[in-house]
């Protein structure tokens, strides 16, 4: 008999980084032969498409706009349920599940499972982001860290290490690699489209306006600040030749023909695939060592670099390397640095971890 697990969902728009996890869960063979997955969304999603294509043995979703409906049907869907583990991708939702376990003797385990950095400084000054409160957070029974960088967070904040299992996300490896461009430097970004906050594309596009030599980027993605950014490129002589805008694609890996490097300039993080997507492909990547999640990724002069957050000298000093042709990379070896994230890897470490804390059940 399989262990019954639920995910506990909120906020999930239904597009997102944590979507496509979820998705990878709800339909990855090898994880559905070990578990009966069910997801339970605490908040309406918007794009539905997600909601079809997720998988998982039981999907439960609202179009409920109240709060407080939403949470009564959360409290009996928990009345109800008697599996073995419940996965928790938000904290607010962790008050409600801690003590209807206790209240009703049930004897699943709680893990959190966040997607997000938990810096409560580095997030605290930027709008939109997460408010952290350890006191939910530690409500939980154990914890899946997608970085050892948020597991840092956890220990740093009185989480036992021995609670913790750093998981990662898992990529498909690639049967190609992507080659460098031969006529000019191609750097490429796929992210939403924000000029401050999290992603700060705002500070890239100034580092870059101070950036000399032969180079191109192509910007794929979209976002409420898509307009304020292609007005600032076109109002900058050094970046309006050079800045094309893709918009928002579903594969954009399926139109990038070459790639120079990838770019990444957020102020945090959780664990950003389009890095580890990148490299798989055996595309060197540049990226602000935010909290958290590059660090896991990027080796500096391996398999790309790493600057300091808001250190735009050291940013266009590495940049210019590889205008300059300065350094060279393995591609090959930069498509394998990421293996440890690679489907099968991460699928026995899901499993074996989430069976070893059943396992641990009180």
């Amino acid at each position: 008999m399989k262990n019954k697990i639920a995910v506990i969902g909120n906020g999930l728009s239904g597009k997102g980084g944590t979507e496509s996890v979820l998705t990878y869960l709800g339909n990855c063979q090898t994880i559905i032969k070990q578990f009966d997955l069910e997801l339970f969304i605490f908040s309406p999603v918007k794009h539905q498409a997600f909601l079809k294509n997720c998988g998982y043995n039981k999907v439960y979703s609202t179009e409920i706009k109240s709060k407080y409906l939403r949470l009564l049907k959360m409290i009996a869907y928990l009345i109800i349920f008697n599996g073995d583990a419940l996965l928790v991708t938000d904290q607010k939702m962790l008050p409600v599940t801690y003590y209807l376990k206790k209240l009703f003797h049930k004897k699943y385990k709680i893990i959190f499972w966040n997607h997000y950095a938990l810096d409560k400084d580095v997030l605290a000054k930027n709008k939109n982001s997460v408010e952290i409160d350890f006191n939910k957070i530690k409500l939980a029974d154990n914890y899946f860290a997608i970085s050892s960088g948020i597991k840092q967070e956890l220990i740093e904040n009185g989480i036992p290490a021995d609670k913790i299992d750093v998981i990662y996300n898992p990529i498909q490896p690639k049967q190609k690699v992507i080659s460098p461009d031969q006529q000019v430097c191609r750097f490429i970004y796929i992210a939403r489209i924000q000029m401050s906050g999290q992603k700060n594309l705002g500070g890239l596009l100034r580092s870059l306006a101070k950036l000399d030599g032969s180079w191109v980027l192509d910007i794929y993605g979209s976002g409420d600040d898509l307009q304020l950014a292609e007005e600032f490129v076109d109002n900058q002589p050094n970046l309006s030749k050079r800045i094309t805008f893709k918009g928002w694609v579903s594969d954009p890996w399926q139109q990038i023909k070459t790639a120079n490097a990838l770019l990444l300039n957020s102020d945090y993080e959780g664990l950003p695939m389009v890095l580890a997507e990148a490299l798989s492909y055996g595309i060197p990547c540049v990226s602000s060592d935010c909290p958290t999640g590059p660090n896991d990724l990027i080796s500096s002069g391996e398999n790309g670099f790493l600057y300091p957050v808001n250190d735009y000298k050291k940013l266009n000093e590495e940049l210019t390397l590889i205008i300059n042709h300065e350094i060279s990379f393995d591609r090959v070896a930069i498509s394998q640095s990421v293996d440890f994230m690679f489907n099968k890897n991460y699928d026995n470490r899901f499993i074996n971890d989430l069976k070893t804390i059943i396992g641990n059940r009180r």
